[in-house]
């Protein structure tokens, strides 16, 4: 077996591989194999995403030169100026970034690409997560809302939102945005915990809120009955004080 079949099975069984370290490694190490191959130059689908992968790959395991010679290739393929490649280019300079100042001018041109092109969704999370990592939580807010407003079906940024506005203390808001989540995803039990947890934190003494966040915690364990994060509930984080308390 090839190491393009050897990557594309290892995708298919590892469908989220960067969310965990020891299989995002395991794709940076065979980044230099594949990139020095003869079959780096096939053009298919499957080849431009096992690209896209190995990057990411790459990125987080700190191996910069494999993850610029994807990027490079990348951009080679579907152009610099592709809304993709220019997220990609914008994660990679974040990455490698090394003073505040550097992702200062990364955020400078994350805006500059958004007056030209105020659709392209890719760079406007981008901007997202780095006014995150910024420390700029209102500016983030202000920006997920922003985004929401013409994606309103986007999950993933109703949960950044949530974990913003819980972050802080705006548990009403909160709420509201892990209930927009479960309009989308109705059977994501780690969201209906996420939700009992929240609650629970603003019910205060009011018992039918309380009623309703054992309710959401109850629903997790109903949908998926090892997730321990539901069955211990408000213990699981550290007897988190209500509002009240």
């Amino acid at each position: 077996m090839g190491i393009l079949q050897t990557l594309i099975s290892y995708l298919s069984a590892h469908p989220q591989p960067l969310k965990n370290p020891s299989s995002s490694l395991h794709l940076a190490q065979h980044a230099p194999i594949f990139l020095s191959s003869s079959e780096a130059t096939k053009d298919t689908q499957e080849t431009w995403l096992v690209y896209e992968q190995l990057l990411l790959a790459s990125l987080r395991s700190g191996d910069d030169h494999s993850a610029r010679l994807c990027l490079q290739r990348l951009g080679d393929r579907f152009g610099v100026d592709s809304p993709r490649v220019r997220a990609l280019t914008g994660l990679y300079d974040e990455a490698t970034a090394t003073s505040p100042s550097a992702l200062e001018e990364i955020l400078q041109r994350y805006d500059t690409i958004l007056r030209d092109d105020p659709t392209n969704t890719a760079i406007e999370k981008r901007r997202i997560a780095l006014l995150k990592s910024l420390g700029r939580t209102e500016e983030a807010i202000t920006a997920l809302t922003k985004l929401l407003q013409h994606s309103p079906t986007d999950a993933e940024a109703w949960s950044h939102l949530a974990a913003l506005y819980r972050a802080q203390g705006l548990y009403s808001q909160s709420t509201f945005c892990l209930e927009e989540v479960l309009l989308i995803h109705p059977n994501a039990y780690n969201i209906h915990a996420r939700l009992g947890e929240t609650a629970y934190i603003a019910a205060g003494n009011d018992t039918e809120a309380l009623t309703d966040a054992v309710r959401y915690l109850c629903r997790s364990v109903e949908l998926c009955e090892w997730y321990l994060r539901g069955r211990y509930g408000p213990k699981n984080r550290g007897g988190a004080k209500r509002k009240g308390d």
